[in-house]
This record gives structure tokens, sequence and C-alpha cells, in this order.
């Protein structure tokens, strides 16, 4: 039966950072999370994006996504405006952590473009994602490892990640969360990039977290700087297990 979130319902944010746990929430909740995600570079280019990612738990292996960066403007040399591709896909929470090993899961998410716009490259995309996630006393980690490839419907050209947040809780309602990060080259489509990020999470209800934070980039070219504002919440759990 369809019910409102209360204190059992616990929200497993993937923003703000990079990395991803590999938990998931408990089956037949729906989780949404968005945001604002601000960009520069040394190449005095600014993007603005409002990112989300829909996820639907249908069992303790099975999570449904759907994803995207959202509508996206960019400003500078090149100004564009435009939807960015849709990913959808599934996430496989394949174990829960114990006293040694951690939570393991796996992601594949197939990236499709929307509209035709000028300065939008419309391209269709996969994405691989491994995840790893441990409680060590006060601290949780996150790290993830992947391979994005771009250009599947032609000479696809192949992007390695990792991905390694450290995460604590302050006290209640907050915490905060450190995170590096890395991406191989894979120009034209996307350059390599790499920065180190903090954030500040607040948990107002267990089904609802709202998050700030910043980062700085290693290669100015690609991304300067990001600063970034968002929640997670579980709007409604269609059943309970």
């Amino acid at each position: 039966m369809t019910d409102l979130p209360d204190a059992r319902d616990h929200a497993a944010p993937c923003r703000p950072t990079v990395s991803c746990t590999a938990d998931i929430a408990a089956p037949g909740t729906l989780e949404f999370e968005a945001g604002l995600l601000a960009t520069g570079s040394s190449e005095q280019t600014r993007t603005w994006s409002y990112p989300f990612l829909l996820k639907q738990t249908l069992s303790k292996l099975l999570q449904i996504q759907i994803a995207s960066n959202g509508f996206t403007t960019i400003h500078g040399l090149a100004p564009a405006q435009y939807l960015d591709n849709v990913d959808a896909g599934a996430k496989l929470h394949l174990r829960d952590q114990g006293d040694v090993l951690p939570s393991l899961a796996v992601t594949a998410l197939v990236s499709v473009p929307t509209f035709d716009r000028d300065g939008y490259l419309r391209i269709y995309d996969g994405f691989l994602t491994g995840h790893a996630s441990k409680d060590v006393a006060w601290l949780h980690v996150d790290w993830n490892v992947g391979l994005n490839v771009w250009r599947l419907d032609g000479a696809p050209i192949a992007q390695g990640f990792t991905a390694l947040a450290l995460s604590t809780s302050l006290p209640p309602p907050f915490s905060i969360a450190v995170e590096g990060y890395g991406f191989t080259d894979a120009a034209p489509i996307a350059p390599r990039d790499a920065g180190l990020r903090a954030a500040l999470g607040t948990t107002a209800r267990p089904w609802l977290v709202f998050d700030v934070g910043a980062d700085v980039g290693f290669f100015p070219s690609t991304r300067a700087y990001s600063a970034f504002v968002g929640m997670t919440i579980i709007p409604v759990v269609w059943w309970r297990s």
C-alpha cells in the first residue's frame, strides 16, 4: 500500500559527490535527487546545470535509475542552452557490508540524447560503475571505479575514472564529506578532469537531506571550480517489505 515517508525511511544520497554509495534504499522506496551546479574554467567558460537523479528500489538486489545533467546553460566563447542527455539503467546491490568486507554494487546506464540545439553534441553513451562502501569506526568510505564509453553510435572513446569520498557525522543534523576524483582524457568528447571536493550535509528528516559544497579542479582549462546545492528526498513509499 502506498505510504508517506516516516522515520523508518532513510535516504541514500548519491549527490553531491562524484562517487555514489554501494547501498540502496529499502524495496518500494522512491528517491529523488536534484540540485544546481555551477562550474567555471580558465577558458572563461561558465556552466550552469540542474542535475537530477530518480531512483526506484525494486528489491534488495535491484534499483532502477533515471538521471540527467538537466537543463544546461553555457556562457563564454561558445554559448549554448540545451537539455542534456537522459541516462537510464540499473544498480545491482551485490552485498551488505560486514565486519571486514564492504558493501558492493554495480551500476550500468545508457545515455540517450535529447533535442537538437546549437552547441549540443547529440551522442549515445554508456556508463559502468563499481561501488564499494564501508563504515570504519566514525568514518564512512565510498570508493567508485568506472568506465565511461562516449559516442557508442560511432568511433567510441573510453574514459576511466575513480573517486574516493570520506564522510562523517557532525553534531546532528549535520555531516561533512571530502572527496578526491579523477577522469582520464577522452578528448574531444570529455577532457581529463580531477579535483578535490568538500560538502556539508543536513539531514532535516531521515527521508530528507540537503547539501551544499564546492570543489577545486586540478586542470583549470577543464574545470577550475564548482559550487553546488541540492537535496535528496523520499516523496513516497509504494510498498514496504
